[in-house]
Order: structure tokens, then sequence, then C-alpha cells
């Protein structure tokens, strides 16, 4: 997956994942206010983080990989869940309290913030239990929390604007209809929060690798651990399926000092840097070819050159 269609997924999956949970929140209508808002909340939390959970797992992992990407989609619904229901009770309470729209902009904020801290939680949890360098799953938290909270931020607003403009043109109408302004406003926090994450995942990333020659080329990858394996079996971070020239475990990307290194793991035909092989770890800049077999990876850091991140 390339990550313009990453962004483009994220965004379109969260209005679905949205007006899906703000569905199966109006089966579980009561008589409170403040706990409806919970469960739609909790709703939306947790279909907007299945949904956004399993774009980013597509986007690090292969589709072969279902356990991984299956454990990596229920964390982040379990916090998913957690942060609409929060979100939705307190924005809820605080209107009213308050009878104020804005408040309802804090609740969603705050789903906003918690649901992008999700994307990254099953990356912590995997380093601490591996005793591994945190640099890059906290990256990749800190990233979802910007583009979360400012999507909740953003969409919470338009959910209040839309809500006051569909009450004043269509007054005369049932506010209890599919598409009433709680619904378009689900639809509307959604995807702002799913495009802000998208963008805020790509545009803050430090270190990436695309395929340019080989199995699914165009794939772009976001480097977040210490240790990235390349290879063509299905247990690789960057498979490479179908290369006769390339061994199971062909290759690995070390976060190492700071510095992003190439290493061979002893393979017969080797690995190539800009052309030439490489005989020890070798450090990696901006733009550098990495040659696997017939496959052909380019890497990439921010700036315009170095390692160093």
């Amino acid at each position: 997956m390339s990550f313009r269609m990453f962004i483009y997924y994220c965004a379109f999956t969260g209005g679905w994942a949205a007006l899906f949970g703000w569905m199966m929140g109006r089966a579980a209508n009561t008589s409170s206010n403040v706990f409806n808002a919970g469960i739609k909340g909790m709703f939306l939390g947790m279909l907007l983080a299945a949904g956004l959970g399993l774009v980013d797992a597509l986007l690090n992992l292969d589709y072969r990989q279902i356990g991984q990407i299956l454990m990596r989609v229920g964390v982040t619904v379990i916090v998913g869940c957690f942060g609409g229901l929060i979100g939705g009770v307190i924005g809820q309470a605080m209107y009213g309290w308050t009878d104020l729209a804005p408040f309802l902009v804090v609740g969603w904020t705050i789903t906003g913030f918690l649901i992008g801290a999700a994307i990254g939680t099953f990356d912590i949890l995997a380093r601490v239990m591996k005793n591994e360098d945190l640099h890059g799953a906290m990256r990749k938290v800190i990233n979802g929390v910007l583009g979360g909270t400012v999507g909740g931020l953003l969409g919470g607003i338009l959910s209040v604007i839309l809500r006051s403009v569909w009450t004043n043109i269509f007054s005369n109408k049932p506010s209890e209809s599919l598409w009433s302004p709680s619904a378009l406003g689900f639809v509307a926090l959604g995807m702002c929060i799913g495009l802000l994450i998208g963008l805020a995942q790509v545009i803050l990333k430090e270190a990436w690798v695309r395929v340019e020659a080989g199995f699914r080329a165009g794939r772009e990858m976001i480097l977040s651990k210490p240790e990235t394996t390349v290879g063509r079996a299905e247990s690789c971070d960057i498979g490479l399926f179908g290369d006769a020239k390339c061994e199971k475990l062909h290759a690995r990307i070390i976060l190492q000092n700071n510095r992003y290194m190439l290493v061979d793991n002893g393979t017969p035909g080797g690995t190539y840097l800009n052309g030439q092989k490489i005989r020890q770890p070798a450090p990696l800049t901006n733009g550098d070819a990495i040659q696997v077999g017939n496959s052909v990876l380019r890497f990439g850091t921010r700036g315009k050159g170095g390692a160093k991140i």
C-alpha cells in the first residue's frame, strides 16, 4: 500500500466506521442522554479503531500475516472502545450542564486523542515484551495522538455546524431519521479523525522504505521497529515473495546508535547498497537503493541526507 492510498483508506474507513458505529449506538437507545452518548461513542471508537487499525496493519504487514493483524487490530479496538466511551460521556455531560454545543467538541477531541493513541498501542506493548527500543513505537503513538486530537477537534466543530445547519433548514423534519444531524456529524467526525491520523503518520514519519521493483512494487512502509527484516518468508516485515534469488531471511534494517544500518544475513547472493555488495553493516542515507535478489527497495529519511534520527 502506498502512503497516498493509506491516507485515503484512513479517511474512507473512518467515515463508514463512524456511520455504522452511530447506527449500532441507536439500537441501544435509553432515556439517559449521557448514557446514550457514551454508548454511541463506544461503538464509534470500536469500529473506527478497528477500521484504522486494520488499515495501519495492512500498511505495515503482509495480508498473509493474519495472526499479527488480528492481534494488532484487537488491541486497537480495546483502546478505541474506551476512548469513544469516555469522550461521549464527558462531552454530553458537559453539554448537559451548560447547554453549550462547543462542549460536545471537547468530548470528540478526547475521543480522537485516544483513538490516535490506540493506533500505536500494540507497537508499544510488543516492544516492551521484547525489551526493545521504544523510539519508533513512541513516535508512532505521538503522531497518532496529534492527528487524532486535531481530527477530533475539527470533526467535532464540523459536527456542531452540521447539526445547526440541519436544524435551521429542516426543522420540520423528524430529527430521529437515519440521516439526522447526529449521523452526519458522526460521519464527518470519523472522516476527520481518520484523515488526520493518516496524514500525521505519513507527514511526520522519520524513516521509510519503498519497494521499487519486486513483489508489490509501489508498496511503502514506515520503519517504526528497531529491526526490520527483509526476505521471502511470511514472517518477514518486508516480504518479497516469488523472488527466487531472495533468501527466506535475506537482510535486516536495524536502528543502531540512532542510525539505520543495512545488514546482510550471510546470503549466497549478497545484499547490495547503491550497486555495491555490502560485507559488513552499512549506514543508510536518504535515497539509498537496496537490492535484494531481483528486488529493489528505496530507503528514505526526513531531510535531504544523513541517517541520524
